[in-house]
């Protein structure tokens, strides 16, 4: 009797042991947990980190967030670190995680941080982890033409020049805390939408598109040649012109290569020494006549441009044709060269229609939409 007693014993206490080993290797609960988890795509590794730190809940009270699942299946992850991590947004950033917590270690919460990963495409984040927290960083990486390592060109420009930070980071971005033609940059591909200036230059054998020469009814000479569908918008603008006017527009100069900008800038020098000429004619490499882009534009009814019916019919109608002018008043601060009522470019319809309403140069159109 006792032995039997002894051997139901036994077998209560497997069961209870069987028990234990199945709700261990197949809790239902945790198998629910692991297949909800799943279901929002967190990996493997970053299903069992979040079941292992008691993290299930809060997880699953976000949608799924691809930072905190790279993060949760490297080997970086730090706990403390957890409410920055579930804040931050994924950026293919090599040593995603690593950086992360390095920025953490320098004081930046998750805002910041987004805004440094963000605005790092070019240039990288060493300058950002080689010094210590930048204050207010956020308020000049906000923009998503900002650049990360540009910060302290930023805090200086907006410091020395009382502007706001929106227009410092514009302004840096076109390198106007640096000398006109220094640390210039070369563009090799053409397209209507490429900024030539005093920062950016094309090559002495650059050739633009499609390059046409103006019918001779639309020119001062057989010489002037332009982008096809340029001059395509020029000839059509100019007839309307005439419709409205009484008179046509004519192209004066177009297209000059290296070598005939080059000459344009010596005989303005020879002429009016260097301060004239640096005010109204680029160097070489730095013309957009050389782009095939740009016109100087004579009135038919005289020979001075500025306050003929010509003139002021441009000024109010050219961005329908595609065309700004591009050396506006009060913008030589920007574009380094003075107002110029005759010098028009083409940058097609619908950004110079932008242009025209928001009363801006090209050049800060191209660093807040076009600049990649």
């Amino acid at each position: 009797m006792k032995k039997r007693k002894l051997k139901k014993k036994n077998v209560i206490i497997l069961c209870i042991i069987i028990v234990i080993l199945l709700i261990e290797f197949i809790n239902p609960i945790k198998l629910y947990n692991e297949y909800v988890l799943r279901n929002l795509n967190y990996s493997e590794t970053s299903i069992k980190t979040i079941l292992e730190n008691g993290m299930k809940d809060e997880v699953l009270s976000h949608e799924y967030n691809k930072a905190l699942d790279v993060i949760l299946s490297s080997r970086e992850y730090k706990k403390e670190n957890h409410d920055i991590y579930k804040d931050l947004t994924y950026d293919n950033y090599d040593n995603f995680s690593k950086n992360v917590n390095l920025l953490i270690e320098k004081g930046y919460d998750s805002k910041e941080i987004n805004y440094i990963f963000k605005t790092s495409k070019k240039c990288g984040l060493s300058y950002i982890l080689e010094n210590d927290y930048i204050k207010d960083i956020s308020e000049y990486l906000q923009y998503d033409f900002a650049i990360s390592s540009y910060i302290e060109r930023y805090i200086n420009y907006q410091k020395d020049n009382n502007v706001d930070k929106e227009l410092a980071v514009v302004y840096v971005n076109i390198g106007l805390d640096k000398e006109f033609y220094e640390d210039t940059n070369i563009v090799s591909t053409f397209s209507t939408t490429m900024l030539v200036n005093k920062y950016n230059g094309v090559s002495e054998d650059f050739i633009p598109n499609d390059l046409v020469t103006f019918d001779q009814r639309y020119a001062v000479d057989k010489k002037q040649k332009g982008n096809e569908e340029m001059v395509l918008s020029f000839m059509k603008m100019s007839d309307d012109c005439k419709e409205k006017t009484g008179y046509k527009l004519l192209v004066r100069s177009g297209y000059r290569d290296y070598k005939s900008q080059q000459e344009t800038y010596d005989i303005y020098l020879k002429t009016y020494g260097k301060n004239y000429a640096e005010s109204y004619v680029t160097h070489a490499g730095y013309s957009e006549h050389q782009t095939g882009l740009a016109l100087d534009i004579k009135a038919e009814s005289s020979n001075t441009f500025l306050g003929t019916k010509e003139s002021k019919w441009l000024q109010e109608n050219a961005h329908l044709y595609g065309f700004i002018l591009r050396y506006a008043n009060n913008t030589e601060d920007i574009t380094g060269i003075k107002y110029e009522s005759w010098h028009y470019r083409y940058v097609g319809v619908e950004i110079a229609t932008y242009i025209y309403e928001k009363d801006m140069t090209f050049d800060e159109y191209y660093i807040r939409f076009l600049d990649k």
